[in-house]
């Protein structure tokens, strides 16, 4: 049984049961802006965090000031320095200034509060165009257009897949940084372990065991003695505000 239908397939099978909308290839293609390999330069899905950045900030983010919000978040840099300004504007830390009021107010990315006004899509194989060397990624999950999270499946019959997942990250950092630099957290499996950590700490002292035992974690889901992957925190992108807890972690 190959690595996609053993391992890749039944993540994608699962998100979609709870409620992340599946984007094949090439519909994922298609939500990125530009034309050509222009569109494989692009990080995000600008036409959904568009709508969403206005319906989830009335009266903040309108037709005026949405190009320069999409513009900053464009411009964030494919480093950590970049990975921690992204988590901020996650987690509603980033402000534009708003001239009607004459006062800067923040802006929400994600409604933590009412995880139905969110807009959840998950896509596999996403090729990334970088500076450096091009490289596709697994899968990605996106809120509202930004991906949040990235995976490496690997084949259940690699005694060593774990290690050549949490490679494949390593991997990214210096190839293609340009996918890594807004998911928060990474995730590697092959079928019957799921370890994660934030993406741009790979350490494996810093990396955690999806279990029941575990403080950090909530409950797996089980089949028989298959691993079935998290719900990323019940869908609202928990982990997203767990990440503050690691940044004391050495890097």
């Amino acid at each position: 049984m190959s690595e996609t239908s053993a391992v890749q397939r039944p993540m994608l099978k699962y998100a979609y049961q709870i409620g992340w909308e599946y984007l094949t290839r090439k519909e994922a293609l298609q939500r990125r802006e530009g034309k050509g390999e222009e569109k494989l330069k692009e990080r995000c899905f600008a036409d959904v965090l568009r709508t969403q950045l206005i319906k989830l900030n009335p009266g903040v983010v309108t037709s005026n000031n949405i190009d320069e919000i999409l513009r900053r978040l464009r411009n964030i840099d494919n480093t950590i320095e970049g990975n921690r300004e992204a988590l901020n504007w996650l987690q509603g830390k980033q402000s534009i200034f708003v001239a009607q009021e004459n006062r800067d107010r923040n802006i929400t990315l994600i409604d933590f509060n009412n995880p139905e006004n969110n807009i959840f899509q998950v896509t596999d194989e996403w090729s990334q165009k970088g500076v450096i060397f091009p490289n596709r990624a697994d899968i990605i999950f996106l809120i509202n257009g930004i991906p949040v999270a990235i995976a490496e499946t690997k084949g259940e019959q690699k005694t060593d897949g774990l290690a050549l997942g949490i490679d494949q990250i390593r991997r990214y950092h210096n190839q293609t940084p340009e996918l890594l630099a807004f998911p928060q957290i990474f995730e590697v499996t092959e079928l019957w372990n799921f370890w994660y950590g934030l993406t741009w700490n790979t350490n494996r002292k810093n990396l955690f065991e999806w279990k029941q035992t575990s403080p950090l974690t909530p409950p797996l889901q089980g089949d028989g003695n298959k691993i079935t992957p998290p719900s990323l925190a019940g869908k609202q992108g928990g982990l997203i505000v767990e990440r503050e807890k690691f940044f004391s972690l050495d890097r």
